[in-house]
């Protein structure tokens, strides 16, 4: 329960550290002189290293490393960073590294992106010829391979402000440009603004606001396009600092994800696990992010209507997708061997779909141990590692009724749970229709708290770094 590890990285990931990207387009009279290369050549060997202390508003959690290398054919990136936070109430430290190499105009030819919490490591790795970008990611020697196709090379999206300063645009100024993310495997498109200019503490700064998938951070950049000040969703702020600065005065462990992410909630609900029907009014910037999805959940405006299903009741819809839900994905390595062998042991001799998720359902809710978890998980990792938070146990009941052949998926949304909403992740399954399943609270259908955000693995809620701190909940009917 409580699924905040995953969306708080990605936030500060999107929102604070560099993501590679390509140029799309240039619009409203950008200057094409910011795509030229930058124009304050390096000697080789030489480093611009910046240090920067990271804040959850007023409270410094860690400190982040960016240095830029110039080689004799090109040169070499990397941000690291250092966040210690707590996941109720246990302090968890999180380190990101992130090395990648490039041309002499910032092509990228390869990365290497590593994210280390107590939970687990997730590695994701790329080589691209400018062509067509390869990517791997997982454990060493059970990695996965994700092919992108490029239209041309892929850029860092850091190597853009130097160019943007040097032509120090007028308010208003915009483009766009797509991002590939190592944290989610996907490209999207980012849309940058001149936002205004401003002097703080005496050094002259463009303000520029960057803003993917409904989240905005903003970029405070000198003469020579490094940040002075950034600010990122949920109150997370990195400010320039000396070395010594940045790695000290750290009191982490005290900003909690879990009260962080908390949807506000008008209301009452005394037995949530046992509700079969609920009402809400929905409120907020991300209000219109709850999709309709019948007949579970039906939204009417600003109203939200869950019932809990009935499985012998579920009509069938329509199945033509159902293939792409028996076959592995990113993160759902349902093919791994593995994966496969333990899907046989769980199923035994049951063969209806009903009696395999039941089965695994209930091998999931006893033999993987309910932890908080900081981290991007795989079912692989899942299957050897045996604990995990919300996400984890999702991505491993999917794995394992995809490899016994019964169509599963993973969703992502919010759950009642004691004092509030929080975000969760949960399962549905097909049974002539989607019927929804949950390890942790050992469900199916799940109870009417369970809010529906999106579907799709670790890779797609990045899509949750929309509605966090943007919506908020009030009950309208006391139904049970």
């Amino acid at each position: 329960m409580r699924h905040v590890g995953t969306i708080v990285i990605v936030l500060l990931w999107l929102g604070l550290m560099g993501m590679l990207v390509r140029r799309e387009r240039a619009a409203d009279g950008l200057d094409a002189s910011l795509l030229s290369p930058a124009a304050e050549p390096a000697e080789p060997g030489a480093d611009a290293v910046e240090w920067y202390g990271v804040y959850q508003r007023e409270q410094k959690i860690g400190h982040a490393r960016r240095v830029e290398r110039r080689t004799a054919d090109g040169w070499v990136l990397e941000d690291e960073s250092r966040l210690v936070l707590a996941m109720l109430g246990a302090p968890q430290t999180v380190t990101t590294t992130l090395h990648a190499e490039t041309d002499a105009d910032y092509g990228l030819r390869r990365f290497r992106f590593v994210l280390v919490s107590p939970a687990a490591t997730f590695a994701a790795s790329g080589v691209s010829d400018g062509m067509m970008l390869e990517v791997r990611y997982g454990p060493e020697g059970h990695s996965e391979t994700l092919t992108i196709p490029l239209s041309e090379p892929v850029h860092f999206q850091s190597t853009l402000r130097p160019r943007l300063a040097a032509a120090w645009p007028e308010p208003g100024a915009r483009f766009t440009h797509q991002v590939f993310s190592p944290m989610s495997l996907r490209r999207e498109p980012v849309r940058v603004r001149v936002e205004g200019r401003e002097t703080i503490e005496g050094v002259e700064t463009l303000r520029i606001v960057e803003e993917s998938q409904g989240i905005e951070s903003r970029a405070w950049i000198d003469r020579r396009g490094r940040a002075v000040r950034e600010q990122g969703s949920l109150g997370f702020v990195l400010r320039r600092e000396s070395a010594e600065v940045a790695r000290s005065g750290i009191d982490g462990g005290h900003v909690d994800l879990v009260a962080t992410t908390r949807v506000p909630f008008a209301g009452t609900i005394t037995d949530p696990r046992g509700l079969r029907r609920l009402v809400v009014r929905v409120t907020g910037e991300a209000a219109n992010r709850v999709p309709d999805a019948p007949p579970r959940q039906r939204v009417t405006g600003d109203v939200v209507r869950i019932t809990r299903e009935d499985p012998g009741a579920v009509s069938a819809g329509p199945a033509d997708d159902l293939d792409r839900y028996r076959a592995p994905s990113p993160f759902v390595e349902s093919d791994d061997p593995a994966i496969v062998a333990r899907a046989r042991a769980i199923v035994g001799a049951a063969t209806t779909a009903h009696d395999k998720v039941r089965r695994v359902l209930d091998w999931v809710a006893k033999n993987v141990e309910q932890e908080p978890s900081l981290t991007i998980p795989s079912a692989r990792d899942v299957l050897r590692m045996r604990r995990g938070d919300c996400n984890e146990h999702a991505v491993l009941v999917a794995a394992l009724l995809r490899a016994a052949g019964v169509p599963a998926r993973i969703v992502a949304g919010l759950a009642y749970a004691g004092d509030g909403f929080y975000f969760h992740a949960w399962n549905e399954v097909w049974l002539d229709g989607w019927v929804s399943a949950d390890a942790v609270f050992e469900q199916m259908p799940v109870d009417a708290t369970h809010l529906k955000l999106l579907e799709g693995g670790p890779e797609r809620h990045v899509g949750l770094a929309e509605v966090v701190g943007r919506l908020a909940l009030a009950r309208l009917e006391e139904e049970t």
